[in-house]
């Protein structure tokens, strides 16, 4: 039976009380009155945390860009307002400026053609809570769930869900992660405050902002009627003015997806949950941390394992699937062998990027499906069947291998790496909830030789790789198998 992704969201928060724990458990055997020191501490952080918006302590935030150029990005909250969106958009549209609403579920019910013209211009939407209850990180999590999915059942209307959610005043709480992971959301705040209090506080809003602003900077402003007309024409002014002197300042200003390389917002009926929704966040970075940062070396050792099989499974005219394609790194270089791949990936986001590859290599025997691999239902069948560092999200592997074998050939394969049991990839699957919000799924050879059977599949090999300790294993498991062929007695090349 298939289960929801495991959520755990382990934060600095957690070690941080970890640690101090342990500190004043050994400061017991010194001191009575240091060791108070070490839990104090910790409480202070906890209840100052809360108030500084780009602090990553309960959970992960985006509050800055990641775009590495002299740009900045301009979000506004509260809206849409009857009297102040519609002349804010006219601003903005006079100077090709592309921003980023934050839009509270109760204003965009009642001022639908707002919303629509957000959209219509080219702007994008994220969630600001359905009534903007200041003290909404404080309320139970029942309620901090429906106000958020109902700003979402809102959104849905206008043919979109956003991805980014931005807290009321900016605040977050340790009960905030676990209902974005559930909804398929991420919490984005700001590191530029305007300090307007609403719109509230109009004179010298320019010159506030000009002061402090940094490349990469998330500018906060508010779309809100500051209370007079000749109030309004003041705030359009500041307006302009932040605009013109960012210019002259040569700040370029684009849309808050370029500037942290993730998506804001994504169609009503794209895929959701806390995997797709992580792996969009990092399509645009992905081959970059995936070849060339400290994570690389699992993924350098796949390339290095596939590279040596590949010649001996796959075929000129196979017709092969790729379970969790994301980007393409190994899906181009299995299309330039084979007749034709289909890549499923539930991340639309990197399935773009696989695409774009394919059309620069002029490469056209790849299919993209975004699509769950759960719940993905192959059609015919495939010589060959592969995944690399995926199975860790699949909950039911019995029953993914048992779908798989029915659709693969006889004398195909079924070839993948996945996560090992192990000391080392424990530790690994803490920075990863850590991260993400989720724990991944680590296997021994014995679970995965077990469904390999049952599915009628013959294991050729299940071998584990990279930080081998005796009586560990490694941390990579490799597995090849074989769907019996009569005409070859079920020989395989590698048995």
């Amino acid at each position: 039976m298939r289960k929801d992704p495991l959520i755990v969201p382990l934060a600095p928060a957690h070690l941080a009380w970890i640690g101090a724990v342990q500190i004043s458990t050994a400061l017991l055997f010194f001191d009575i009155g240091l060791s108070i020191i070490p839990l104090a501490l910790f409480l202070v952080a906890t209840f100052a945390a809360p108030f500084i918006p780009w602090l990553p302590y309960f959970m992960p935030v985006v509050s800055r860009g990641r775009s590495g150029k002299r740009a900045v990005s301009l979000t506004f909250d509260d809206g849409p307002d009857p009297l102040s969106t519609a002349p804010l958009l006219d601003l903005l549209e006079r100077h090709g400026i592309k921003a980023a609403f934050f839009l509270t579920g109760e204003k965009a019910e009642k001022n639908p053609e707002l919303v629509r013209s957000i959209l219509g211009r080219g702007h994008l939407i994220g969630n600001h809570s359905y009534s903007h209850d200041p003290l909404l990180m404080l309320r139970k999590p029942e309620r901090l769930r429906k106000e958020i999915a109902g700003a979402q059942n809102v959104f849905r209307r206008f043919g979109v869900s956003p991805i980014a959610f931005r807290p009321p005043v900016g605040i977050v709480s340790p009960r905030l992660w676990p209902v974005l992971l559930y909804l398929g959301m991420y919490c984005l705040n700001f590191r530029r405050r305007s300090a307007d209090f609403g719109n509230k506080r109009i004179a010298d809003l320019s010159i506030r902002v000009i002061k402090k602003v940094r490349p990469d900077d998330i500018v906060l402003l508010h779309d809100v009627y500051p209370g007079s007309p000749e109030k309004m024409e003041e705030w359009l002014g500041e307006i302009e003015k932040i605009i013109t002197e960012l210019k002259r300042s040569g700040y370029a200003i684009i849309p808050l997806d370029s500037l942290c390389m993730m998506p804001v917002m994504k169609p009503e009926d794209g895929p959701s949950g806390p995997v797709a929704s992580f792996y969009d966040s990092l399509s645009e970075t992905y081959d970059h941390e995936q070849l060339e940062t400290g994570v690389s070396m699992v993924r350098k050792t796949e390339l290095r394992l596939f590279a040596a099989r590949k010649e001996m499974l796959i075929g000129r005219e196979s017709r092969v699937l790729e379970i969790g394609a994301g980007t393409g790194l190994f899906t181009m270089d299995i299309a330039r062998m084979c007749g034709s791949v289909t890549a499923v990936d539930m991340s639309p986001g990197m399935l773009g990027i696989l695409n774009a590859k394919a059309r620069k290599e002029g490469i056209g025997n790849i299919e993209t499906v975004t699509a769950d691999a759960e719940y993905f239902s192959p059609r015919g069948r495939y010589d060959f069947i592969c995944s690399f560092s995926t199975f860790e999200y699949i909950s039911d592997l019995d029953d993914l291998i048992m779908k798989l074998a029915v659709h693969l050939s006889p004398g195909g394969y079924l070839y993948f790496t996945t996560a090992h049991s192990s000391f080392i990839k424990f530790f690994a699957q803490i920075g990863n909830a850590m991260r993400q919000g989720l724990w991944l799924r680590a296997r021994t050879v014995r679970s995965v030789r077990r469904p390999l059977l049952l599915a009628g599949l013959n294991p050729c090999f299940i071998e584990t790789h990279s930080f081998k300790m005796p009586f560990f294993g490694g941390v990579i498991l490799e597995v090849l198998a074989q769907k019996p062929d009569d005409e070859s007695n079920n020989r395989v090349k590698f048995c």
